[in-house]
């Protein structure tokens, strides 16, 4: 059992934090000052400011540099600050994420005897969005969160993740190959049935991030394996071999009872690890503060 929150040590916790984006101009201050009902008069101004600058990024095919990951980054950037999923911005880049699923360099294309004993060939796996041909690797592969995906074949992986997650927040869940992917993950049983042994729990975690928004009817299956993920948080709030801020990212979003559990396992640790400054980091890094905020503010409620 982790130890039990101090809700006056999360009360100091949130104060520092609401103190560290008081005046950051960006999409963490903005998201922030909203999630502590401490909005500027100014931040919807400069939300649009912020929308218009990621909208520069896009390319003509509603990419970001030509890259998967960036532009679901983006995508998700332009729905945090309030556009709609009909918003051009989000049509345009959700649109290129879309485009690349089951493309060539996706995970599990090809099939070998000893990957289809695993159901890890083409024959189980469908609606993988790819990343790009695979004479160019893309690990190690940074996530938003801080995790990195050092293998390539989990990067992979975790990039088709990542998309999944943000195609579904768009509004995409109706389309049969999504739903493809879905099932895909679900059906997966090395990346659940172990820990930390086939695969990185860094991509488990990605993987539940982008389930928790799968339509209703998967819910139960998605709640189970929320459930089994929380079973492996350690006694001082994280989870052995996994970056913290990725982990709690993901479970902010899972089924309520799990999500709040875990957030009161993690806020006596995530209340040690802030510095004076209200970061979380020492490079002060902005998502890995705000992901801490959401997981402070589920342990208080």
């Amino acid at each position: 059992m982790a130890a039990t929150p101090d809700s006056q040590a999360i009360r100091r916790a949130l104060d520092r934090a609401a103190w560290f984006f008081r005046d950051r101009e960006s999409r963490g201050g903005v998201l922030a000052r909203r999630l502590l009902g401490q909005m500027r008069p100014d931040d919807r101004t400069l939300a649009e400011h912020l929308v218009r600058a990621l909208r520069r990024k896009t390319r003509m095919d509603g990419s970001v540099e030509g890259s998967l990951v960036r532009t679901a980054w983006v995508a998700w950037e332009l729905l945090d600050l309030g556009c709609s999923v009909d918003h051009a911005a989000v049509v345009r880049t959700v649109g290129y994420v879309l485009a690349a699923q089951d493309g060539p360099g996706h995970f599990g294309e090809g099939c070998s005897r000893e990957r289809h004993g695993r159901r890890l060939c083409h024959h189980f796996l469908r609606g993988l969005f790819s990343p790009g041909a695979r004479d160019i690797a893309i690990a190690p592969l940074a996530v938003p969160s801080g995790a990195v995906m050092e293998a390539e074949e989990e990067a992979r992986l975790a990039a088709s993740c990542l998309a999944l997650r943000v195609v579904l927040r768009a509004g995409e869940d109706r389309r049969a190959v999504v739903r493809q992917h879905v099932e895909t993950l679900l059906q997966l049983p090395e990346l659940w049935n172990t820990w930390n042994e086939s695969w990185s729990s860094d991509l488990v975690f990605l993987a539940l991030g982008a389930l928790v928004l799968a339509p209703i009817e998967y819910r139960p299956r998605v709640e189970d394996y929320a459930t089994h993920v929380l079973k492996q948080q350690d006694r001082d709030g994280g989870w052995q071999g996994s970056h913290l801020f990725n982990a709690l990212d993901a479970l902010w979003s899972a089924p309520p009872a799990v999500a709040r559990t875990a957030a009161q396992q993690a806020a006596p640790l995530l209340c040690r690890l802030q510095q004076e400054s209200g970061a979380f980091s020492k490079d002060n890094d902005e998502e890995q503060a705000l992901i801490a905020l959401r997981i402070l503010q589920l342990a208080a409620s």
